[in-house]
């Protein structure tokens, strides 16, 4: 069964945005500005839930310990 892609209203309209962009130079530039606001949003979120405790020192130092690799999986 195949998945039916939707895009979203905010899809919609940066997709009208790109259509006038044509040059490898803008869209490098382009990227590099959507990537500084996901940076922002990212660091925001981040600060939130180190101010509500649900992000610790603790929390941080654990997961330096965790080994989370994907095991491979051997064939027979």
């Amino acid at each position: 069964m195949q998945q039916q892609l939707r895009i979203t209203p905010a899809q919609y309209e940066l997709l009208n945005v790109l259509s006038c962009v044509d040059k490898d130079e803008d869209v490098a530039e382009l990227k590099n500005v959507i990537v500084q606001f996901l940076n922002t949003r990212l660091q925001r979120e981040i600060d939130r839930l180190w101010n509500n405790g649900t992000l610790t020192e603790e929390k941080t130092a654990a997961w330096s310990q965790e080994h989370m690799r994907t095991p491979y999986k051997h064939k027979p």
